[in-house]
């Protein structure tokens, strides 16, 4: 078979069984959003970087990245997919560690038509990710503070908790029950609101769900320090459990649950360690076991 013919048998079985689709060009658009083209919806977005002087005189470069997922989540009427738009726009002079970060999360149906977002989430981080119903946030700590993860919720678009420590689970199985356990230090990327008015506050404990904003617990010790969150797990009947998730069955005893927090201060090596009672999917802070000069009362 000569080349000629050859060629056109290809081109033959390429036009008989692929769709060939058309995009816009990159320039056309600036922001994240839908495009119909031929039955295929597709997102598109433009990323940056720009070398400059800032006002200080500093060297300093910014980058700006947007990228998409597809993300599944699970409501009230089962499972259904999101895009989830990213956009992290990160500054820092070359020559120091000065840097800030912005980023936005734009959540869209995954929809030609849908000229309108969901919600979108702003807020400080440098690098993020979706995580089940949760999309998750990371501000990067400098100068010996730690990162701070902030979580947001991908049904709602609500701010549910930030947390020093991967936060930890518990979820009643074939429900939609979960609560979340969650630790926000003092010696994190970002300040515990709670401090401005009153330096007593080292930590603040979270527990919550996937769609409102958690209950917040304000941790408050005699002599305040700076504290760094070392441990959160729970216990059952006297045992740590070693996973970040727990799952209870309705049909069998749950046994005696306790949620553990452990405190360090990096400057004097002083440990603040407690438990919590669990019963059903409430975390029973009246009943903590708390050492002497600390005090567990509930926050907005």
């Amino acid at each position: 078979m000569n080349s000629g013919r050859v060629a056109a048998v290809v081109a033959t079985a390429l036009v008989t069984a692929c769709q060939v689709v058309s995009y816009p060009p990159a320039q056309a658009r600036q922001d994240g959003g839908p495009v119909a083209t031929r039955g295929v919806v597709s997102h598109e977005a433009r990323s940056q970087l720009r070398i400059y002087r800032d006002a200080a005189g500093c060297e300093s470069v910014q980058t700006v990245n947007r990228q998409f997922r597809l993300a599944t989540v699970v409501g009230a009427a089962g499972p259904a997919r999101r895009v989830v738009e990213e956009s992290y726009d990160v500054r820092h002079c070359l020559t120091s560690e000065s840097a800030s970060s912005e980023a936005t999360i734009t959540v869209w149906l995954p929809d030609g038509n849908a000229t309108v977002p969901l919600f979108r989430i702003t807020g400080r981080g440098a690098e993020g990710a979706p995580s089940g119903n949760l999309y998750r946030m990371t501000n990067r700590g400098c100068c010996g503070s730690q990162d701070l993860a902030t979580y947001f919720s991908l049904l709602t678009g609500r701010m549910l908790f930030a947390s020093s420590l991967p936060p930890r689970s518990l979820e009643v199985a074939n429900t939609r029950t979960i609560r979340y356990l969650a630790l926000h230090d003092t010696f994190s990327a970002a300040e515990l609101p709670e401090r401005a008015g009153d330096s007593t506050v080292v930590a603040v404990l979270q527990w919550g769900d996937d769609e409102t904003p958690a209950r917040r617990y304000l941790i408050r010790a005699e002599r305040p320090e700076a504290f760094a969150g070392s441990t959160i797990r729970f216990h059952r009947d006297g045992r740590i459990l070693p996973d970040t998730a727990l799952v209870l069955f309705p049909e069998r005893p749950t046994g005696r649950l306790m949620a553990e927090v452990e405190l360090v201060a990096p400057t004097s090596n002083r440990v603040l360690r407690f438990q919590i009672p669990i019963e059903g999917t409430e975390l029973r802070t009246d009943r903590a076991t708390l050492p002497p000069g600390v005090t567990l009362t509930g926050g907005s």
